[in-house]
C-alpha cells in the first residue's frame, strides 16, 4: 500500500499556507526585536547580534520571495552531522519539484527553519547559548499565574489524600483521566500561534477549569481507558513524556507526573527535551529548572501570592517536585533526534534512543508537532486508524500514548463523516475554510497504540 504525499505549503485551504506567509516572518521579525534588545543590554553582544539579524533579514526576504530552499554547506555538515538528513531528505523532494519556501514539505521546511536559525547563533563567538526565544517563554509562563494557582490548590489537597492512602483504585482512574485531560488542554498555550501576542485573556481561557469540562465534548477521539488499563497493569511504571511546550504546558505535564508518583502508579517519570531553541515554545532542560526556580521566587507570580495559602500551595507542589528531582524519580533527558525533520518511524534505527524508550511502560506524546512526526505530517485519510498511521511504531513494543490539541493540518482515527461534519460547522461558525477546524486548537485527539 502506497504512502500518501506529505503535506505541502502550497495548498491554500491548509494550515501550512499562512504560516508560511504570515506566522513565519512575524515570529522571525520578533526575534530580531529580541536580539536587538540583547544587544542593548549586553554591549559586547553588538556585533554578533548584527550578524545573526543580517541573517534572518535575508531569510525573511528568501520567504517574501518563494526563493529556492538550499542545502546546508558541507563545512556545516561537517561541523553538524546531523544536518546531513535535512540535506539528503532535500534531494528525496526535490526529484519531483523545485522545492522552495512557498513549495515544500511543510514539516520539513520548519525543522530546516529552525536549525538554520540555530546554525547562525552557534556560528557566533558569543551567542551560542542564547534563547532568543527564553523572554518570550518566560514571559508567557508568568501571565499563566491564574492556572498556576489553581492547579497547586488543587494539588495541595489532593497530595495530602494521596499521602493519607485515601484514594482508591477507582479514584486513581478518574484522576489520571483528569490529569491527563489537564495535560492535553495544557498544550493550547502554544506560543507559535499567538506569535508574541498573548494576553492573559487568552491563557486563563484555555486553563480554567470550566472550560477544561466544556472542551471535553472537542476531544473526537479518546483512547484514555486504553492508556489507563496499560498503566494499571505495571507495577511502579516508567513513564516516558516527549515534551511540547515550555511553560504552563510543562507545569501541567509535571502536576500530572506528581500524581503518578504519589498514587504509586508510577516510580519513574522521564522528561525527554529539545537540544536547542524550538518552534518558539518548546522546552529545553534549562526551561525546565527555570520553572523550579520561577515557582519559588516570592517576585515572579506576584499577583497570586498576596494570601499565605496562596504561597502555601504553590510552595507545596515545589517541595514535591524537588523532592523527586533529588531522588532521581523525575529526570530531564534530550537527544539531537528531536530536533531532526525525521519523522518518529525512524527512532528504531536511532540505537541508543530506541534502546531509552524500550524501557519505557508508558511513552507520552505531547502536542501538535510531535503527533505531525508521528504520523510523519503525510495527507492521510482522517479516517486511517491511528496505528496504520504511525507505521511500524504500531508495532515495536513502544507504548505510545499521543495528547494532541488539534493545530496543523494532519489528524487520523477520526470516525467516518466526522471531518465533514466538523468543515460544516468551521464554516457555520464564521471561518471562510472549514478544513481549518484542524488547526483552530478548539478540537483534540487522544491516541493510544499499545505497541503489539
Amino acid at each position: 500500500m502506497s504512502l500518501p504525499p506529505p503535506a505541502y505549503n502550497n495548498n491554500p485551504k491548509s494550515f501550512a499556507y499562512p504560516t508560511v506567509r504570515t506566522r513565519w516572518p512575524t515570529i522571525f521579525k520578533g526575534a530580531i526585536s529580541e536580539l536587538q534588545e540583547h544587544a542593548t543590554l549586553v554591549p559586547a553582544s553588538k556585533d554578533c547580534a548584527e550578524a545573526v539579524i543580517a541573517k534572518i533579514q535575508t531569510l525573511l526576504e528568501a520567504l517574501e520571495s518563494d526563493a529556492a530552499i538550499q542545502p546546508f554547506s558541507d563545512a556545516d555538515v561537517a561541523t553538524y552531522p546531523f544536518l546531513r538528513v535535512f540535506n539528503e531528505q532535500l534531494v528525496q523532494y526535490s526529484r519531483d519539484k523545485a522545492v522552495s519556501w512557498h513549495n515544500a514539505p511543510w514539516l520539513w521546511s520548519e525543522c530546516y527553519m529552525y536549525q538554520l536559525l540555530n546554525l547562525w547563533f552557534q556560528q557566533t563567538q558569543q551567542l551560542g547559548l542564547f534563547d532568543v526565544f527564553g523572554r518570550l517563554k518566560n514571559h508567557a509562563f508568568q501571565q499563566s499565574s491564574f492556572g498556576v494557582l489553581e492547579l497547586c490548590k488543587r494539588y495541595e489537597v489532593l497530595g495530602k489524600q494521596l499521602a493519607a492512602g485515601s484514594a482508591d483504585k477507582d479514584a486513581h482512574r478518574l484522576l489520571f483521566v483528569e490529569f491527563a485531560v489537564i495535560s492535553l488542554w495544557g498544550n493550547a498555550s502554544d506560543l507559535s500561534l499567538f506569535a508574541g501576542n498573548v494576553t492573559l485573556e487568552d491563557i486563563k481561557s484555555m486553563q480554567g477549569a470550566k472550560v477544561r469540562k466544556k472542551n471535553e465534548e472537542k476531544i473526537l477521539v479518546n483512547d484514555i481507558e486504553e492508556a489507563w488499563r496499560r498503566i494499571e497493569g505495571c507495577q511502579g511504571a516508567r513513564v516516558d513524556f516527549v515534551l511540547d511546550n515550555s511553560g504552563f504546558e510543562l507545569f501541567s505535564d509535571l502536576c500530572m507526573s506528581l500524581f503518578m508518583l504519589d498514587s504509586g502508579l508510577a516510580k519513574i517519570i522521564v522528561l525527554h527535551c529539545k537540544e536547542m531553541p524550538w518552534f518558539v515554545s518548546d522546552n529545553m532542560p534549562k526551561d525546565f529548572d527555570a520553572l523550579l526556580q520561577q515557582l519559588e521566587d516570592p517576585a515572579f507570580f506576584s499577583d497570586i501570592r498576596k494570601e499565605p495559602a496562596d504561597r502555601q500551595s504553590i510552595q507545596y507542589v515545589v517541595a514535591r517536585l524537588k523532592h523527586y528531582v533529588s531522588s532521581g524519580q523525575i529526570s530531564t533527558q534530550h537527544h539531537p533526534f528531536w530536533t531532526s525533520c525525521e519523522a518518529f518511524w525512524s527512532i528504531p534505527h536511532v540505537s541508543n534512543l530506541y534502546i531509552e524508550l524500550k524501557k519505557s511502560d508508558l511513552i507520552i506524546f505531547k502536542g501538535d508537532l510531535n503527533y505531525r512526526k508521528l504520523t510523519a505530517d503525510l495527507d492521510w485519510d482522517p479516517t486511517t486508524p491511528f496505528t496504520n498511521a504511525i507505521q511500524e511504531l504500531a508495532s515495536l513494543q513502544l507504548p505510545i500514548l499521543a495528547l494532541r490539541t488539534c493545530k496543523s493540518d494532519v489528524v487520523v482515527g477520526l470516525p467516518a463523516g466526522v471531518n465533514e461534519e466538523l468543515i460544516k460547522t468551521y464554516k457555520e461558525m464564521g471561518n471562510e475554510i472549514g478544513e481549518l477546524w484542524r488547526a483552530s486548537g478548539k478540537w483534540a485527539v487522544i491516541s493510544f497504540s499499545p505497541g503489539n
